[in-house]
């Protein structure tokens, strides 16, 4: 078998990303544009609205009432930081293209967690918001959106999985938690204190932008265009996932697949064709809240699934630091059918590939430590950056001295850095990270094309 262990595949199914108009995509649909340009042409436009035209202090008063009633800790430090600078800045150059906030996640997190949640069930629940897959009139008005808003986050109770059988009953809003410094050091120490609040306010006013926003560009049509979309790109796409995997990787030993959900698992356990050829292995940790986690498939006639056995808490015991969420890394040991053992990881890494170095560092002192008799095969996204390396990124260049210094080898070893990429992609200005946002004209020549993905 060791021998013959060369069809290997790794893919980022990226099941968090629910928002049709993240990304500029190849659609031909003249109203599509029309919509995304006349969204990046006010945007553009040195506008003196401030943040509280679009999120009122009367709205802010109501979330004010809706968090007294919940455990989030106190509430005086929020209202200071209201009063005497959020509801001041500028609503664009202040604070939708606020580079910290994008830094330090206190919108994208919470967005990623509510966006759409999966529940057990099979069903999803939708945030109202112009960022999904919402449906209904809601989001007509700043009025209907806000009382609809309020009901979701505060009101709603949801029953999601967290994987291995375990559920539970939770309040939307209790599903958003502290942000950690270890794992975005731009927070502070202060902001990190109050950060559940801070994120419920962020997403909030975000939410309440983008439906102004969108309203006001084209109103009556955008929703047309963004059901559309998701026709095409969201809608059954767990499925489409499966239905891929089951032909096209058919023949794979093994499949590394990172940010998968609940509700992916779900649906790929009930995939014949795949379940016949595969056996889908979880780690204990899988998180069925946060929709990113790491998890491996194994071919039913190359491996011995009776010993398959998660280690991934004996390769932590090896990484220095606590940046590292559950499900982020998932490391397996499995003896393939001629008795060879296996040493399979699967793992996601932050956005700016910071924590990759650590966690290879670790994995290789465990594999010397502990999984020596081993074969290890890893697929990663290690968001390595073929255009910068400095202390907020990690480059392609050092990423290959690291695994070079390892003794690691890689399916790109003998390919040119500059003619290799894993992405191409241009952030609209229609997404919570606007800092980040390409316009139409360069959405190809400032595109994020950088090698991140990668068989170890």
């Amino acid at each position: 078998m060791a021998s013959a262990m060369a069809s290997v595949a790794t893919w980022n199914i990226a099941a968090i990303n629910n928002n049709p108009f993240e990304y500029w995509v190849t659609y031909a649909d003249a109203e599509y544009i029309d919509f995304m340009r006349g969204v990046e042409k006010l945007l553009g436009q040195d506008d003196r609205a401030v943040v509280e035209d679009g999120f009122t202090e009367t709205m802010f008063r109501d979330l004010i009432n809706e968090l007294r009633g919940l455990e989030v800790g106190s509430l005086e430090e929020i209202e200071r930081l209201w009063n005497e600078d959020i509801s001041k800045r500028r609503m664009v150059q202040g604070f939708l293209k606020d580079k910290s906030i994008g830094d330090k996640r206190l919108a994208s997190v919470p967005d990623r967690i509510t966006n759409t949640i999966h529940l057990v069930d099979g069903s999803t629940l939708k945030r109202p918001t112009v960022i999904n897959a919402f449906a209904g009139s809601a989001l007509s008005s700043t009025e209907l959106w806000w009382e609809a808003w309020k009901k979701f986050m505060f009101h709603t109770k949801v029953e999601i999985s967290f994987g291995n059988c375990e559920t539970k009953h939770q309040m939307v809003w209790s599903l958003i938690g502290p942000i950690p410094r270890s794992k975005y050091p731009a927070i502070t120490p202060e902001e990190q204190a109050i950060s559940v609040q801070l994120q419920i306010l962020y997403l909030a006013i975000l939410d309440a932008v983008f439906v102004f926003i969108a309203n006001r560009v084209a109103p009556g049509r955008w929703e047309k265009i963004r059901q559309n979309l998701c026709e095409a790109l969201i809608y059954n796409k767990d499925g489409r996932v499966c239905d891929i995997l089951a032909a096209s990787y058919k023949d794979e030993q093994v499949v590394f697949l990172q940010e998968a959900s609940a509700a992916f698992v779900h649906k790929a356990r009930n995939h014949r064709a795949l379940t016949d050829r595969f056996k889908i292995i979880l780690p204990t940790t899988f998180n069925g809240k946060r929709g990113q986690n790491s998890i491996i498939l194994v071919s039913r006639a190359a491996f011995d699934i009776s010993t398959a056995a998660d280690v991934t808490d004996k390769v932590l015991g090896h990484i220095d630091g606590n940046f590292l969420e559950a499900g982020d890394l998932f490391a397996l040991r499995i003896d393939d059918v001629g008795g060879q053992g296996y040493l399979l990881v699967s793992f996601h890494g932050d956005s700016n590939g910071l924590s990759t170095r650590p966690v290879l560092e670790g994995l290789h002192a465990a594999f010397v430590k502990r999984f020596s008799g081993n074969i290890f095969i890893a697929g990663i996204v290690s968001n390595t950056s073929s255009q910068a390396s400095d202390k907020f990124h990690h480059g392609v260049r050092d990423f290959r001295a690291l695994l070079e210094k390892q003794g690691v080898v890689s399916v790109w070893d003998k390919a040119d850095d500059r003619m290799i990429t894993t992405t191409c992609s241009a952030r609209t200005s229609l997404q919570m990270q606007l800092n980040k946002a390409v316009s139409f004209k360069n959405r190809f020549s400032m595109a994020n094309m950088s090698l991140k993905d990668w068989i170890l």
